[in-house]
């Protein structure tokens, strides 16, 4: 049995155990349990120095210590009451020792408590719920100043196919896949080895190869031609195809190069922009002026086109109409240096260019894009509607759009279809009409694709109003 002599504050018991010393124990203190015990041996009391006694060890290790004499004196004259005093004196000592103890491991405790947060601070991402921005991209993610060419064609009276191209983080160029069947975006190819630079313009086209070369279409020759064009890090026009058969098997074969035109070493101004109606591709020189690649008899020939833009113009070029444009027959639409809106047209390949309006004035170097639907459903030589998206200077899409008889006209678009990223452009589809299906007089592939926030939006035009599909969705 124990007896309690006293309690600390922090209710530390201190009790004389039954064998051998004294024993100080701080119950439930953290779990922590301190105990000191002092020897008592041959009748002599052991006990630590306090309030200026020393500590007596009479023969234990060989060494005898000397007391003071008033201490021997006091011992001899009342024993019994010096070694009750003795006994209170090492009772207190080892109250200190524990008192001590627990304090330091109360304070110890309190010194790791976590820092109370400064009145007014600002709270880190974790706290407020906001993830870390990524300093490590995905490489498929859409490199900040990509450009993006599409282009695509009709299977059927109402089901047609995308292809989208892009510039991932990692410079390889992506080419999408969108089917009206399903309603999904996915990766068809990852084309390594193209040495694009980086923030390229990019544009698309494509053809049907043996419609275009007016051979038989089988189930054995029906290959569909995606043709890419960009800039290399030496600004010279570079061609990469992607060659893909028209075939619902899974195992439908597929081939991709590098393009004969990437041979010519045809320069480009370093802030030229692109475009490209199968099969001409227009794009600027040092000298501002507008350059046509043209392929006709197997090959690539390049010449000027005789009009002056303002530097880093955007272009864009549809055809004039199904049948002009099996002949050359296009719209080409760009800024002049006075800011001027244009659009240029020639019935076929070997005319001359002829303005078609509007004359409009638009910021300078402002994106822009376009796209034509067949007028009317007898589409072999119809007229056709020719709507052009472009940035104002608050940023936001404006329309100028010819669709009768009345001329050309201007509107703005829906506040939901946002503000392209700075230094950006925009992108519109017109299906190729070298297609088995070829145009058809329908706005389900009338579409405009540009980066916002980074991501490519997707919006559509149906003859009427505008809506916003979504964000082409990146696997």
């Amino acid at each position: 049995m124990s007896t309690i002599f006293d309690r600390d504050p922090s209710q530390l018991e201190v009790r004389v155990p039954d064998v051998g010393g004294l024993e100080v124990r701080p119950p439930d203190i953290g779990g922590l349990e301190v105990s000191t015990k002092a020897q008592i041996a041959q009748g002599l009391e052991a006990f630590s120095g306090y309030d200026g006694l020393e500590v007596v060890n009479n023969g234990q290790d060989g060494i005898d210590e000397i007391k003071p004499e008033g201490f021997i004196e006091e011992t001899e004259r009342n024993p019994r009451r010096r070694k009750l005093w003795l006994i209170l004196a090492g009772v207190a000592l080892l109250l200190v020792i524990a008192g001590a103890v627990v304090g330091g491991i109360l304070g110890s405790r309190h010194s790791h408590k976590p820092p109370m947060e400064t009145p007014g601070a600002s709270a880190s991402p974790e706290a407020s719920g906001k993830p870390l921005p990524s300093s490590n991209p995905r490489p498929n993610a859409v490199y900040a100043t990509s450009g993006i060419g599409v282009t695509g064609w009709w299977t059927g009276s109402s089901s047609f196919t995308i292809r989208l191209v892009y510039q991932g983080h990692d410079g390889d160029l992506r080419l999408m896949r969108y089917h009206s069947g399903d309603g999904k975006w996915s990766t068809l190819a990852n084309l390594t080895g193209t040495n694009a630079k980086l923030g390229t313009p990019i544009a698309a086209s494509c053809f049907n190869i043996p419609f275009f070369f007016f051979t038989p279409v089988t189930s054995s020759n029906n290959f569909t031609q995606v043709e890419i064009f960009y800039l290399n890090e030496a600004n010279e026009m570079q061609e990469f195809y992607f060659r893909e058969q028209d075939s619902p098997s899974p195992s439908a074969q597929t081939f991709n190069g590098s393009g004969i035109m990437s041979s010519k070493g045809w320069k480009a101004a370093s802030g030229s922009k692109i475009a490209t109606y199968w099969p001409s591709v227009i794009f600027q020189d040092d000298s501002d002026q507008m350059q046509e690649a043209y392929y006709a008899n197997l090959t690539w020939a390049q010449s000027e086109v005789g009009l002056e833009c303002q530097n880093s113009s955007a272009f864009a070029e549809v055809p004039y109409s199904v049948t002009a444009g099996r002949f050359g027959g296009e719209k080409i639409i760009y800024q002049q240096d006075d800011q001027k809106l244009l659009v240029e047209e020639r019935n076929n390949s070997t005319d001359k260019l002829n303005i078609g309006a509007p004359t409009i004035t638009i910021p300078s170097n402002a994106a822009m894009g376009a796209f034509t639907v067949p007028r009317n459903s007898d589409t072999t030589d119809s007229a056709m509607n020719t709507y052009i998206l472009w940035q104002d200077s608050t940023g936001a899409l404006q329309m100028t759009w010819e669709d009768d008889d009345t001329g050309w006209r201007t509107s703005s678009t829906p506040a939901s279809l946002g503000s392209p990223d700075k230094g950006t452009g925009i992108s519109c589809l017109t299906p190729t009409l070298w297609a088995v299906a070829s145009l058809l007089s329908d706005y389900g592939m009338a579409r405009c694709y540009y980066l916002v926030d980074g991501n490519i939006k997707e919006v559509q035009y149906d003859g009427s109003n505008w809506s916003v599909i979504g964000n082409v969705q990146l696997d």
